[in-house]
């Protein structure tokens, strides 16, 4: 079975869709119970033969036999789905039929079969001559069996002279039997890659084929984890590719490209207008970049080869419109013109598995950015087809990710860098100032940076004002239920060189507790008990992946009526552990303040199973603190 994730996404090209973790977006018990949910369906026979003949046309047959467990499987499988490329592969479906509980056959008509484009992308606007062969399925119910047959022919390879494929052994459903056949000619290089096959393939040597078979028996149902890694990870597979080295694939590449590299006399006038100003190297940079980010407008036209090849770059000046190899083409092209040693780069982003150093292959590839050569020869890497991202940072998608950087036609792998804690961080400045009647006024300034800084831009391009202020009402009211907001404004809401800035007030009525001359009262901080939830789960098999790495900074000045006295803080707390850390502090001034700060750290990049009781720890010990963040006032006049 070929990865559906590839079936559609088979090019270098992705937009870059900043995903972000919202922590009031998981519903744990909802996902615990999908966890133990039987299997919608069962996969009888999975099975797959692929030929690569002497010209590297491409033959593969497949035959599936799934049996439909419950009602989730017949609306998925009602529409039978065939997707084929309409300038380079040839569909053929040789029978398609439904064995009903009884034992009753239905073969399907196979005239009834419709050819469609394929389903536009809702998350970027990608055009490609991906098409559908569909049917819907009569009368299929629980215990019914889907029986069918097809092949798909690739007539001619994108890189000559070569192949890379791979096939996964079923999904996540049970799986009887799942068998991979690959038919090679004798003497053909290649290798591979095997990622949770427990067995080497038999290996058969016929007079003019060479033939590899992986087979999989009696595979129970595979359940991913909530924030854990995807199916693509965790569903056992095969990668083979005849590409010799990265060298290969890099000028394979740097071919595709050679000839639409170069400004011509439009748009090498505009770079001189747009660094004219710039003194240092480093400022046109960043005006390259910006303009890049900003100004060229992501759309991508993925047909045939050109999924592979970028357009020239005077087209996409000109049309102000590329997709992800676009945009890298074009930023490359204008730095290298102003003397900046700068190269494409092919990257796989965290939807998919990373890239095997040892097994080279442009299959992996789903994105493409740019890197940039420093004075000291290592390399900064940027991603144009962010909008929201500024230069010298990355999405998360494309932190901690084998790549290939192009250079001069040659293939260098290097990786991404993981942003610490320090990079993704919230900073949070709040004065509160305490009323004898029990009033608490506040004024806060939000700082965000890196990934979160990327997340607000986004909001505040794309939702509406109204929707901007319930964002801040629903901060406010998880500060202070009943709260009344006074005041609100962002700031660097279009900047792609000064950070997100949210500034708001707010006053609360009976904010604390007065009992006779005692007071207690809750610093005004947002609880956290959502973190709660993320060590709910039961005890975890594989990674958990927040993402990126991230910080929460806050520094609280709370001032208080002259006749109150302290008489109790809570003590500081110092949590580090291999997930993270939390401290806070507390510093008593001119006798009505209280100053407090507290840092809060997660190494949430991914969090190993064995380092999930130590995230445990931080997030609950964390929870405990805030909630215990009481203050206790002796009235004395």
């Amino acid at each position: 079975m070929l990865n559906p994730l590839k079936i559609f996404c088979s090019t270098v090209c992705a937009i870059t869709i900043i995903v972000l973790f919202n922590f009031a977006g998981i519903n744990i018990a909802k996902a615990q119970e999908q966890a133990k949910a039987q299997a919608s369906s069962k996969t009888l026979l999975d099975y797959t033969h692929e030929t690569i003949a002497k010209n590297y046309e491409n033959i593969m047959v497949e035959h599936e036999i799934i049996k439909i467990l419950n009602k989730k499987s017949i609306k998925k499988y009602s529409p039978l789905l065939f997707p084929f490329s309409a300038k380079n592969q040839k569909l053929k479906v040789y029978f398609i039929k439904i064995i009903q509980p009884g034992g009753n056959i239905i073969h399907i008509n196979l005239s009834n079969l419709k050819t469609v484009t394929a389903p536009f992308n809702p998350e970027a606007p990608i055009f490609s001559n991906q098409m559908l062969k569909t049917i819907s399925l009569p009368a299929l119910v629980k215990g019914s069996i889907v029986d069918y047959k097809f092949k798909t022919t690739v007539v001619k390879p994108y890189m000559k002279n070569n192949f890379f494929t791979e096939d996964y052994f079923g999904g996540l459903s049970p799986v009887k039997k799942s068998v991979y056949k690959l038919t090679l000619p004798k003497g053909a290089f290649y290798r591979y890659a095997e990622y949770g096959l427990r067995e080497k393939p038999e290996i058969i040597n016929g007079s003019k084929t060479t033939t590899l078979i992986w087979s999989v028996w009696n595979r129970k149902k595979i359940t991913p984890e909530e924030m854990g890694p995807g199916e693509s990870f965790i569903v056992p597979h095969v990668m083979v590719s005849s590409v010799k080295s990265w060298n290969e694939a890099a000028s394979w590449y740097a071919h595709l490209a050679q000839d639409i590299i170069k400004p011509g006399k439009s748009l090498d006038s505009f770079i001189k207008k747009l660094t004219f100003s710039k003194k240092t190297k480093i400022e046109k940079i960043k005006a390259v970049y910006n303009f890049v980010a900003k100004k060229i407008r992501y759309v991508g036209y993925e047909f045939g080869i050109d999924g592979y090849k970028p357009s020239d770059v005077n087209s996409i000046f000109k049309n102000r419109m590329g997709d992800c190899k676009d945009h890298a083409t074009l930023f490359t092209s204008i730095l290298k013109k102003i003397g900046v040693e700068a190269y494409p780069v092919l990257i796989p982003t965290t939807e998919i598995p990373d890239m095997n150093p040892n097994l080279p292959t442009p299959f992996v590839f789903d994105h493409e950015i740019t890197a940039i050569k420093l004075k000291n020869g290592k390399f900064i890497f940027a991603d144009t087809t962010s909008n929201v991202t500024t230069f010298g940072d990355l999405p998360t998608m494309d932190q901690g990710r084998n790549v290939l950087i192009i250079v001069n036609g040659k293939g260098i792998i290097a990786r991404t860098p993981i942003f610490p804690p320090s990079k993704n961080a919230i900073f949070t400045k709040e004065n509160a100032l305490l009323s004898p009647s029990g009033t608490i006024k506040v004024k806060a300034s939000v700082t965000y940076y890196g990934a979160y800084d990327m997340y607000k831009r986004y909001l505040y391009s794309s939702t509406s004002k109204r929707k901007k202020l319930n964002s801040v009402l629903k901060n406010v009211l998880s500060i202070a239920p009943g709260a009344e907001l006074t005041g609100y404004f962002f700031k660097n809401g279009n900047s792609l060189i000064k950070p997100y800035i949210e500034n708001f007030s707010f006053y609360a009525k009976k904010y604390y507790v007065k009992n006779k001359n005692i007071v207690a009262l809750r610093l005004p901080l947002r609880i956290r008990t959502i973190l709660t939830k993320l060590t709910a789960l039961s005890p975890r098999k594989y990674p958990l992946k927040i993402g990126y790495n991230f910080s929460e900074k806050t520094a609280l000045e709370l001032s208080f009526p002259k006749k109150y006295k302290i008489s109790f803080i809570p003590e500081a707390v110092n949590i580090k552990d291999a997930a993270g850390s939390f401290k806070t502090s507390y510093y008593i001034k001119n006798k009505n303040k209280i100053i407090f700060d507290s840092y809060f750290s997660v190494n949430g990049y991914k969090i190993k199973p064995k380092n999930y009781a130590a995230a445990k720890k931080l997030f609950d010990g964390t929870i405990k603190t805030l909630k215990n963040q009481i203050i206790i006032f002796n009235e004395f006049e």
